[in-house]
């Protein structure tokens, strides 16, 4: 099996957006403001297109032998606080039927060594199985993180930033 990441091509990017409507499936189980939009009977994220209309926005897929498995969203450049990081995940996906099998730590260690430098990846509190998913990435890559919680929207998210080079 070859775990790759790769850039989303924009006439790809139905695939992505069906992705993401099961990605906010998903976290509308922890995150209560994320609503279906009863007119479609879809997830949407509202600012989808901008992935493909702005520098310093990128999508990815995440590819099992040549399948989408899952996708990771990077902001970098305006999208980012150069303060603090260089990039930030804004989202990072694995299908359930691909989850607890290490594909995800893979992705994320793959997806590191692809662009290294100062990040910032946040959950939402009640999202335990994401707040455990991370923390087992950063033990197993022997990467150290700074924790700290911030309020976004109503939500308490748990950020952590690290750097890895």
């Amino acid at each position: 099996m070859e775990l790759l990441i790769e850039k989303v091509d924009p006439e790809k990017k139905e695939i992505l957006r069906n992705l993401m409507t099961l990605h906010l499936h998903d976290l509308s189980e922890f995150i209560n403001n994320i609503e279906l939009n009863p007119n479609k009977g879809l997830f949407e994220f509202d600012v989808f297109d901008w992935f493909f209309e702005k520098d310093g926005l990128s999508p990815f897929f995440i590819l099992l032998d040549g399948k989408p498995i899952g996708f990771i969203l990077l902001q970098s450049g305006p999208f980012s606080n150069q303060e603090y990081a260089d990039y930030v995940l804004n989202s990072f996906f694995i299908l359930k039927n691909h989850r607890r099998k290490g594909f995800g730590r893979l992705a994320s260690q793959k997806f590191f060594e692809m662009y290294p430098g100062r990040y910032a990846i946040g959950q939402a509190e009640t999202n335990i199985p994401a707040l455990k998913f991370w923390r087992n990435v950063y033990e197993s890559s022997g990467i150290n993180t700074y924790e700290k919680e911030e309020m976004e929207e109503g939500i308490k998210i748990v950020y952590q930033y690290f750097k890895t080079f």
